[in-house]
């Protein structure tokens, strides 16, 4: 009797171990392109405050706690100031349940004039001076669906370009935050 349930232990451990090698979960971004949705879930803020937070400088200055708003950046992003370049960074609205995606640049004189991004065949004219939250999330949802399939945005200067994360490392960090920010709103499963 003992062999049989070891047997049968051994032969169902085995059976999950080859269903999760065969059939592995894919991690997917979904309904990007729809309207954003900003609500997030309590479940979902619980995941990010329990196992992603310790990653994150949270700034709660006075005058940003009495509105409802947290700013979470990102510890391993670059502010370096020799080259342009943008951070992602998250604005939770704890009192609506809300969070928010905005790209932060490291050069604001910079950035204050239009700038075109090329990614894969695309090229966007970039003006953070004049976009809302939705312009914001979108620039976010696109750069982070081509940084899955591993492409690269650019900031074009001239005949010249500059990665719009800086470094690899930087562009690493930045796709940490918007991968913790989609699966904080309920976008990347």
């Amino acid at each position: 009797m003992e062999n049989k349930l070891y047997r049968a232990a051994l032969i169902f451990f085995v059976a999950m171990l080859l269903l999760s090698i065969l059939w592995p979960y894919e991690r997917k971004l979904q309904h990007w392109d729809k309207e954003p949705n900003y609500l997030v879930k309590e479940s979902d803020e619980i995941f990010f405050n329990n196992t992603r937070i310790h990653q994150y400088r949270t700034e709660e200055r006075a005058e940003l706690a009495q509105q409802g708003f947290k700013v979470h950046r990102y510890l391993k992003c670059t502010n370096d100031t020799a080259q342009p370049l943008i951070n992602f960074t998250i604005i939770n609205s704890w009192r609506t349940d809300q969070a928010f995606i905005i790209a932060e640049p490291n050069s604001r004189s910079y950035f204050s004039d239009t700038v075109r991004i090329a990614l894969n065949d695309s090229v966007i004219k970039l003006s953070l001076d004049h976009m809302d939250f939705v312009g914001h999330y979108r620039l976010a949802a696109w750069v982070f669906q081509n940084s899955l399939e591993y492409r690269r945005a650019f900031i074009l200067q001239g005949s010249d370009s500059l990665l719009l994360n800086g470094t690899r490392s930087n562009e690493k960090a930045n796709q940490s935050v918007l991968k913790d920010y989609f699966r904080l709103v309920g976008r990347y499963r």
